[in-house]
């Protein structure tokens, strides 16, 4: 399992406050930032200029993805659905939508995927690489009945959107939502049933039935909850390497073909798989460098990430969490991925966004200066990308 849901675990267990900042690793400072990446940053960060020089080579950059009609530009991923967790709050997700500052407003990310792992309170896996027990039918709807809870998670995000058309504010393109699949576990037989029949997981055909039980679910309590702001853009499989599954997941994407929805995936780097996405059945992937995690991955991972997605076709993921708070050296680390994405024309195509299920909340309530320029200048980078998705809508 890779690296960065395990840092999550030992988070879990550390300490029952979400909010804490954790350091995982003893180091020096390596902060660091290259002379005229630093340059640019600071010059940037410190006017509030709109980043002509940085932002004008990620927007008039050639990048070939064949994922183009992707109707997602930032994608967000937003851990919810076991009991652990803080709920997503109207409060908590507000950063994520927009930012409001010195009358200036600017829209953020356009999409948001709604995913769970697993529920340490529980004991529940719902990514079934992780060694908990294995998820019920029970423990499905219950991840769907945290997502459609009418306070938080999509209703939370609905409110927020509702309250700023209220003020005049409306997105000219629906915030998109992505469903996270709780993924059963392999020879598990206690499951449940569909359609009066056990089901029984050492059939890959009785496995993506539960899934199909778990998409149409889906599909009629979003039809209840009639969104005025909010899309259903697609569903995305929770399990990060493909090889397993590979003939469930292959059922599921034609369903989800049938039905009209898209299907995502973000496997971790070298995970089985990852070069045959499409074959394997998903309509969109994002590539994971997995470089922010550990100090002790090259910076060369970046780049050679990059090149694997554009040989096979893949967008790429954003990763950082909540270290970037307490420790330079994982500064330096996000700055790298800044970098590099800009160099690599990562920006020109759609990217997924890792931050640790709240470190950009953390990063939006900050009084550190260093946290607080990267806050601004990130977020400048996604409100441009935002004004341009909205000019090619």
């Amino acid at each position: 399992m890779k690296k960065r849901f395990r840092i999550i675990f030992i988070f879990l267990f550390v300490s029952s406050n979400l909010f804490a900042v954790s350091q995982l690793y003893a180091q020096t400072d390596k902060s660091q930032i290259q002379n005229g990446y630093n340059e640019n940053l600071n010059a940037n960060l410190q006017s509030r200029k709109p980043l002509q020089d940085a932002l004008t080579v990620v927007i008039n950059s050639e990048h070939a993805n064949s994922q183009s009609n992707n109707k997602i530009k930032d994608l967000v991923l937003i851990y919810a659905g076991s009991t652990h967790r803080l709920p997503w709050t109207k409060g908590r997700i507000k950063p994520y939508v927009y930012r409001a500052d010195n009358g200036k407003f600017d829209w953020l990310f356009d999409g948001f995927l709604f995913l769970e792992i697993f529920d340490t309170k529980r004991n529940i896996a719902y990514d079934p690489g992780f060694k908990y027990n294995a998820a019920t039918k029970s423990d499905f709807q219950s991840v769907l009945d945290t997502y459609f809870n009418r306070k938080t998670s999509f209703g939370a995000l609905e409110s927020v959107l509702d309250s700023l058309a209220k003020e005049g504010q409306i997105a000219q393109r629906k915030r998109k939502v992505v469903i996270g699949i709780v993924v059963p576990r392999k020879d598990f037989t206690e499951w449940g049933t569909v359609d009066n029949k056990k089901l029984d997981f050492k059939s890959m055909n009785d496995i993506a039935t539960a899934v199909r039980w778990y998409i149409d679910e889906s599909l009629e309590m979003w039809k209840r909850a009639k969104y005025k702001h909010l899309e259903l853009a697609g569903f995305y499989w929770v399990s990060e390497e493909a090889a397993i599954y590979k003939d469930a997941i292959k059922m599921t994407g034609r369903y989800l073909d049938k039905i009209g929805l898209p299907f995502y995936w973000i496997p971790y780097y070298n995970a089985p798989g990852a070069a045959k996405w499409k074959e394997n059945g998903f309509k969109y992937a994002y590539y994971q460098p997995n470089y922010f995690f550990s100090l002790k991955v090259p910076y060369q991972r970046l780049a050679d990430a990059c090149n694997f997605a554009r040989e096979h076709g893949l967008s790429m993921e954003m990763e950082f969490d909540d270290n970037i708070i307490s420790d330079t050296a994982f500064r330096k680390r996000f700055d790298d991925y800044v970098k590099v994405f800009t160099e690599q024309n990562v920006w020109r195509s759609q990217v997924a966004y890792y931050e640790g299920g709240g470190a950009w909340l953390l990063m939006s309530q900050s009084k550190d200066a260093e946290i607080k320029k990267r806050y601004e200048f990130f977020g400048d980078i996604i409100a441009k990308r935002q004004r341009e998705a909205d000019m090619n809508k």
